[in-house]
C-alpha cells in the first residue's frame, strides 16, 4: 500500500462516513446516537453487531465497514492487503454549544479517528472531529432520498 493512497482512503472515508448523506430513518445518523455513545469501536474489516447494540449504533456499525470498503476499492486497493482497519469514534463528557442549521444548541466535538495496519505492519492514521447536538426533530430536516 502506498501511503500517500491509504492516506487518502483514510480521508475520503472519514469524510464520506461523517457527511449529512449518512442518515438513520432520513435524519443525520450521529444525531441520533450521539446521546447514548461516549465511545464505539468499529472492525472495520470484520464488524459484528453486539445484540444489545441499538439500531443506530447497528446502523452506524454497518455503514462504517461499507464506506471503508467502497473507499479501498476506489483507491484501486485490495482489502486483503490490510492487516486491521479500525475505527474508534469518542465522544466527550463536556457539550458545547454550536450551530445546526442556523440554530444554536448543545452538542458535541465528536471525534473520528480511523486507523490502517497493512499487510506489511506500517500503521496509517487520519482523524476528523465533527460537532454533533443530539437528534432534535425541530431543528433538524429529515431527508427525502429513498423515500
Amino acid at each position: 500500500m502506498r501511503r500517500r493512497t491509504i492516506k487518502g482512503v483514510l480521508h475520503n472515508f472519514l469524510g464520506t462516513f461523517t457527511s449529512r448523506y449518512s442518515d438513520y430513518d432520513g435524519y443525520w445518523l450521529f444525531g441520533m446516537l450521539v446521546a447514548d455513545v461516549g465511545e464505539l469501536k468499529i472492525d472495520l474489516l470484520s464488524p459484528s453487531v453486539g445484540p444489545t447494540a441499538s439500531a443506530p449504533v447497528a446502523a452506524a456499525i454497518r455503514l462504517a465497514a461499507q464506506k471503508f470498503r467502497e473507499q479501498v476499492e476506489k483507491a484501486g486497493l485490495s482489502v486483503s492487503r490490510t492487516r486491521e482497519a479500525r475505527l474508534d469514534i469518542t465522544r466527550p463528557p463536556d457539550s458545547r454549544r454550536g450551530s445546526v442549521n442556523g440554530r444554536v444548541c448543545a452538542g458535541h466535538d465528536v471525534r473520528f479517528v480511523a486507523k490502517v495496519v497493512s499487510d506489511n505492519g506500517k500503521t496509517y492514521e487520519s482523524e476528523i472531529s465533527v460537532f454533533v447536538a443530539p437528534h432534535d426533530s425541530r431543528v433538524e430536516s429529515r431527508s427525502t432520498r429513498g423515500t
